[in-house]
């Protein structure tokens, strides 16, 4: 092959990418990995430490590996027993430099495999209705190029290698009406344990963006803080509301304002916090950010984060709050170990959704939920991922004047009714394109985007696409022509799970031998359950 010739071509160096990279070049096929920054591993690398998942047990194949390394990393670091090992949670949370170092070992072992950062997307060639090559500029190099492949893989969150191939996609919030999502549209949720839903939620579809943020790597530990710098363009305007709430007993500390959680090594993933209309996270802000040129992205991103850092400097020091929170939040700094390029503070900003394309199979909050006469959510029978995380969506409002210091539009979760849940094929084969694979701006709406959009899900959508990749290669088929029964086996004896099991049938030796769904064993008896449940259902309804 010529030098910019590849069988797969994945674009954007997210988990799922990543993911996908690692199946394709191990499965023979000689595969290129393109980020467009120069960061590598997307959010998992740049401070969401807690891993988006119940457990492990909805986990298989590539993240279940990563997780095993991030434990051996820690293990030999610090040694078996140490309190980092501990303190990992069998490898669901990380140091973002711990994260970065696996991750980057995984990818150096695979000797078919070249990555390349600052590679930034300029055009996509479509022949005959498929992907052929892409044009790249290499903004470290200066240079412009194409790579043909094969096989694409579009990797990234904004989905812009589908949008550039002329996949159609979708922007914004479904109505409730339009998928019959009970929660969809405009909603004014509490997000306490009630759940109340509050007047003014009328179920309006629009265009609105759930906020970005960044998940920052924090730390009290004196010798490894670095002190939070006065942003250039800082106004204390955004954060006052919050010297209000602290008068009257809504908020406590700067705990209160950011969810602060533990990761190894006496450091946080600092999210925003749930409870609090006013956090890291910047509402209203990225309504331009899905189908912006880089010039776009880059400001609205400068906006986030001189809006996060003006936050952190306003919970030291504005007299408008009492001296004791001031004093317990200046016990904070950035980790002097974390981001030492970036000034310490994370460079990939959380985008939590943009472009969703639309493709062969879309998935809603019905298919996390539980389906009638199951007990479970609908079975895919095209699945080649299971996720477990509840559906959520954060605000796309700013904080309301008179009387919604309740609730932030937008804001919700739905922990109580999201099942484990199988992620079929259909979601990642793009509408009118061939060539192409899309894993991780997949086809759903916004609700159901809300479950499928965390890191873990991502990662093994990314190994499943991997994994069509070679065997579309194989057979000389499009993608979406592809034997789901032959991709469903590979995936099994790669180890990705399928189906949604307990922890006892996880343990099952008979589900450690499935071979398939369709096979004489374990998976084959847990389907026919599924089946006889669903016909008698369809029956009764005729």
């Amino acid at each position: 092959m010529a030098m910019n010739e590849y069988d797969v071509a994945v674009y954007g160096a997210t988990p799922g990418g990543i993911g996908a990279a690692i199946a394709a070049s191990r499965r023979g096929r000689r595969t290129v990995l393109l980020e467009p920054s120069g960061h590598i591993g997307g959010l998992m690398t740049s401070g969401l430490g807690r891993t988006d998942i119940v457990s492990l047990e909805s986990a298989g194949s590539i993240f279940r590996e990563f997780a095993a390394r991030v434990v051996e990393h820690y293990a030999s670091t610090y040694g078996a027993d140490s309190e980092q090992v501990k303190a990992c949670n069998y490898g669901l949370w990380f140091e973002p430099s711990a994260a970065s170092a696996v991750l980057q070992r995984m990818l150096d072992a695979e000797t078919g495999l070249e990555v390349r950062r600052h590679c930034e997307l300029t055009a996509a060639v479509v022949e005959d209705g498929a992907v052929r090559a892409i044009g790249i500029r290499d903004r470290h190099k200066e240079s412009v190029y194409n790579i043909r492949a094969g096989l694409f893989v579009d990797a990234t969150y904004e989905g812009d290698l589908a949008a550039a191939a002329g996949v159609p996609y979708d922007l914004g919030r479904e109505s409730r009406d339009a998928w019959n999502e009970e929660y969809a549209g405009k909603l004014y949720m509490n997000f306490d344990p009630t759940k109340e839903v509050f007047p003014g939620s009328t179920g309006e579809g629009d265009d609105r963006i759930q906020a970005y943020n960044f998940r920052l790597c924090l730390t009290q530990n004196p010798d490894n803080r670095v002190p939070f710098r006065k942003p250039e363009s800082y106004s204390r305007e955004p954060y006052a509301s919050l010297a209000d709430d602290v008068k009257e007993g809504r908020i406590a500390s700067i705990r209160d304002v950011m969810n602060m959680l533990p990761v190894p090594n006496g450091k946080t993933d600092c999210n925003n916090h749930h409870y609090c209309m006013c956090s890291t996270d910047y509402p209203e802000e990225n309504g331009g950010y899905p189908e912006g040129d880089r010039e776009t992205r880059e400001a609205i991103v400068a906006r986030h984060r001189e809006y996060v850092q003006g936050l952190l400097w306003f919970l030291q020091t504005d007299e408008a709050l009492p001296e004791p929170f001031r004093q317990e939040a200046s016990q904070w700094g950035y980790a002097a170990d974390e981001f030492e390029e970036y000034g310490h503070f994370p460079p990939q900003i959380y985008v939590r959704e943009a472009r969703r394309i639309r493709g062969e199979y879309t998935f809603t909050e019905n298919d996390a939920r539980l389906a009638p006469g199951l007990d479970g959510a609908p079975t895919q029978f095209d699945g080649v991922a299971v996720g477990h995380y509840p559906i959520d969506s954060h605000a796309t409002r700013k904080r309301e004047p008179a009387g919604q210091n309740k609730a932030l539009e937008g804001f919700l979760g739905l922990g109580w009714i999201t099942e484990m849940y199988q992620i079929p094929y259909g979601v990642m084969v793009p509408q009118l394109v061939d060539g192409l694979l899309v894993p991780v701006a997949v086809s759903a709406t916004h609700m159901g985007f809300g479950t499928i959009r965390m890191e873990p899900c991502w990662m093994q959508l990314g190994f499943a696409a991997g994994v069509a990749a070679d065997l579309s290669l194989a057979v000389g088929t499009p993608p979406r022509s592809v034997s789901v029964d032959r991709l469903q086996d590979a995936l099994l004896a790669e180890g990705q799970l399928l189906f949604p099991l307990g922890a006892e049938e996880l343990r099952s030796p008979a589900a450690a031998g499935a071979p398939s769904f369709g096979g004489d064993g374990f998976f084959a008896e847990r389907l026919a359950a599924v089946w006889t449940a669903a016909l008698a259902v369809a029956y009764a309804a005729r």
